[in-house]
């Protein structure tokens, strides 16, 4: 019987990982892990690439036959760590996915052109390069917070490219997992990126392929994160069911076992969403929750892609729930004014396009005081660092409050 990877291989052809990801939206690691058998295919992935490769269902057959085998030798392949992370996320996102194809690998060539990467190889041992990969990492995101995303895109695509390339051609089982460590990492950066430059279709792609990074090198809290990046893009796509269901998820999956900085931050998210939801009960609750974890969160171990955490970020999310619950529940705006006029007294300096959603939201605030000369002042602000930054999500939000200042809506 012709194996899954074999069939795969022939229907490739000449394609090479590039451009097979780029058509199936998976990252070029996962290509790599089904054509070498490091990886049991999905029955959802085998979809992708029989529309993509034309494969006419030979791929979504042999993967479950692959499955079957499993299943009769006592290996469920639910119970495997990459699949875990890719059943938590509904099958919603796979339709958008296959929807916006086109679309996103147009976003894709169109983001690459913001600007060159750097060709200097690095060289050394693995663990230096590890290091230096990591390093790498943490400039980017400096570089980010300063400049925005506009600034960093082309060159943090390209290192989580030679991430995955790595990481298709390691032999060894510890450096794979660091390496997955790192993917989870420098792909969920990605992910951010680009939902800041108003590509959320995009983003959930990039977030889903992370949190598998994240399962395989078995990193319970970074997989929490990148579920929970996934439902913040879902609400702002207006698709609060569907971000509550995968906070939900993420939440359960984070048990007491994910470090307390992400669990504080999953519950401030899915309070918003409880709040777009009318939910007033369970958006407290989930407040509340978030600011007893606060305290246990600065416990010397807090993972660096948490590490923006912080009493401005909560008193953040705290400002979000209360403007979404404002129409309905007029005490919340007491709570909610105190908490961003805080966000905004301690928002660190060199979050600079951060800055602008906090300004925004309190702009919200203001109207929902009925103050629109403040409300005109702090849109204003919030308008011109987007633009400054270049970040298409919070010009986007901060232009459609303004519309609503000078509508009186």
């Amino acid at each position: 019987m012709t194996s899954f990877a074999d069939e795969l291989r022939r229907l490739m052809g000449d394609l090479s990982l590039r451009k097979v990801a780029q058509r199936t939206h998976c990252g070029k690691s996962t290509i790599g892990d089904l054509l070498s058998g490091r990886r049991s295919p999905t029955v959802r992935l085998a979809q992708a690439l029989d529309m993509a490769l034309g494969g006419d269902g030979t791929l979504v057959a042999l993967a479950e036959a692959e499955q079957n085998q499993k299943s009769a030798r006592g290996k469920s392949s639910a119970a495997s760590p990459p699949d875990a992370a890719e059943d938590l996320l509904p099958g919603w996102d796979d339709d958008v996915l296959r929807r916006t194809l086109l679309k996103a690998s147009a976003a894709t060539a169109a983001l690459a052109g913001l600007g060159p990467t750097a060709g200097n190889p690095l060289e050394g041992t693995s663990h230096d390069l590890l290091v230096a990969h990591q390093d790498l990492r943490a400039v980017h995101g400096r570089l980010d917070n300063l400049r925005g995303a506009q600034a960093v895109y082309a060159a943090a695509r390209d290192h989580h490219d030679r991430i995955c390339a790595w990481l298709a051609t390691t032999s060894s089982d510890t450096e794979r997992q660091r390496l997955h460590a790192l993917a989870s990492d420098t792909g969920g950066f990605v992910g951010f990126l680009t939902y800041d430059l108003g590509q959320c279709e995009l983003a959930i792609s990039h977030y889903r392929d992370a949190a598998t990074h994240a399962s395989r090198a078995s990193d319970i809290s970074s997989c929490c994160n990148l579920l929970g990046q996934t439902s913040r893009v879902l609400a702002d796509l207006g698709h609060y069911d569907q971000a509550l269901l995968v906070a939900d998820r993420a939440l359960h999956l984070a048990g007491t076992r994910a470090h307390p900085a992400v669990r504080c931050w999953l519950h401030a998210v899915r309070a918003h969403h409880h709040a777009r939801l009318t939910d007033r009960a369970s958006a407290h609750g989930d407040l509340d929750a978030a600011w007893h974890l606060f305290s246990h969160a600065e416990d010397g171990e807090k993972p660096p892609y948490i590490g923006y955490l912080s009493e401005a970020e909560l008193n953040k999310w705290t400002g979000h729930t209360a403007v979404a619950l404002a129409a309905s529940d007029r005490t919340a705006l007491r709570t909610g004014q105190r908490a961003l006029d805080a966000a905004r007294a301690a928002w660190p300096a060199a979050m600079v396009r951060g800055s602008a959603e906090v300004l925004t939201a309190s702009a919200r605030m203001s109207i929902a005081h009925h103050d629109h000369e403040q409300a005109k002042s702090l849109i204003e602000q919030a308008i011109s660092i987007a633009a400054t930054t270049g970040s298409a999500r919070n010009l986007q939000a901060a232009l459609h409050t303004r519309a609503t200042i000078l509508t009186g809506t």
